[in-house]
């Protein structure tokens, strides 16, 4: 594909609150990468609402209108405009493979920089056209118990106040036991390890794309101590949060 691939302009910087995100229709490819910050955004007719985290983006089709801002105090994004010879998908919009953001994350970085040095312009292309290929179309939701959907999302969104399961349970007016056997009956792993994989996660977005310490992010996924992530990020991941930081910058 990276043949067929011309691009147009590439380039980040930041904005905030007070500076939407268009509206724009664009004639081309645009793909819009959240580095640090989130933002939120409408794109299609009818509109469709999207909410970006970093690290996450979104790859628009070309005449997809869209627009949007910040959630964040301040939000950096890349933004890359090409143009393909034959037709990179048929949606209005796709977004990253979950298991992929953080590779995407690095393969910008490094396509960034490739373009602040002018680098070979086909070494571009075929950065952008493995870039390409990790966006998939969205995923449908899940099945399963609309209730556990419900207790997981808000322990997402408030994992700092998560404390136990038994916290999680409360949510749905459920018990701790009568939690686990609900989500047991659902899902592949324990309701215990799935909520230690909510923690981790956030944990690694935090450590990918914000200057905040490891002790604050340990406090801002429900660790009392910055020990207590770092047993359990070295048990799940097998590294430290510090190589796992070290990791994540490595193109910056």
């Amino acid at each position: 594909m990276s043949c067929e691939l011309e691009i147009l302009r590439q380039e980040i910087g930041r904005f905030d609150r007070r500076l939407p995100v268009g509206p724009a229709i664009w004639p081309h490819y645009d793909l819009l990468w959240i580095h640090e910050g989130s933002i939120e955004l409408t794109a299609g007719r009818p509109a469709n609402a999207i909410r970006l985290t970093a690290p996450d983006g979104i790859l628009l089709a070309p005449d997809v209108p869209f627009a949007g801002r910040a959630r964040s105090a301040i939000a950096i994004a890349s933004v890359c405009h090409f143009r393909s010879a034959t037709p990179c998908f048929s949606e209005l919009f796709r977004q990253p493979s979950t298991q992929a953001v953080y590779q995407l994350q690095n393969m910008l970085h490094l396509s960034l920089r490739y373009a602040r040095q002018k680098a070979d312009m086909e070494k571009r292309r075929r950065l952008l056209a493995a870039i390409i290929d990790c966006f998939e179309v969205e995923a449908a939701p899940e099945n399963g118990d609309p209730r556990l959907r419900t207790a997981w999302r808000f322990a997402q969104e408030h994992l700092a106040e998560i404390r136990t399961l038994d916290d999680v349970a409360a949510t749905i007016g459920l018990r701790e036991s009568s939690f686990r056997s609900l989500h047991r009956a659902s899902h592949q792993m324990p309701a215990g390890r799935y909520l230690t994989a909510l923690r981790l996660d956030q944990a690694e977005r935090l450590l990918a794309t914000s200057g905040e310490t490891i002790a604050e992010i340990a406090r801002a996924v429900g660790y009392c101590h910055p020990e207590s992530l770092s047993q359990a990020f070295l048990r799940h991941r097998g590294q430290s949060p510090a190589a796992y930081r070290n990791s994540c910058k490595r193109f910056a």
